[in-house]
């Protein structure tokens, strides 16, 4: 438990991979939200029911697209970090020699 206040190692990775599924879940709740607005809105108003549909599919795709490139973006900015700690750890011990 105490290496939870060292900062010694990093938590965040390890939860990416959650924070990425319940993306891909609440675009898929505002996906179905939005054609089933669509859906019940046919019968009085066709062609805007058939926009929702269309939207509800556009936010299903770019929704789990956008939650991609976030987990992707997090990863790379923690492999940034790892590279510049090992870095500086190579340059510590070289200039100890």
């Amino acid at each position: 438990m105490m290496h939870l206040f060292k900062f010694d190692t990093l938590i965040t990775p390890s939860i990416i991979k959650f924070m990425f599924y319940f993306g891909v879940v609440l675009s898929a709740i505002g996906a179905l939200a939005t054609i089933g607005s669509g859906l019940a809105i046919m019968k009085y108003q066709p062609m805007s029911a058939f926009a929702y549909i269309i939207g509800g599919l556009i936010v299903a795709l770019i929704g789990v697209i956008m939650s991609r490139v976030f987990s992707e973006l997090v990863l790379v900015l923690f492999m940034i970090r790892d590279e510049l700690a090992w870095q500086r750890q190579e340059a510590t011990n070289k200039s100890s020699k």
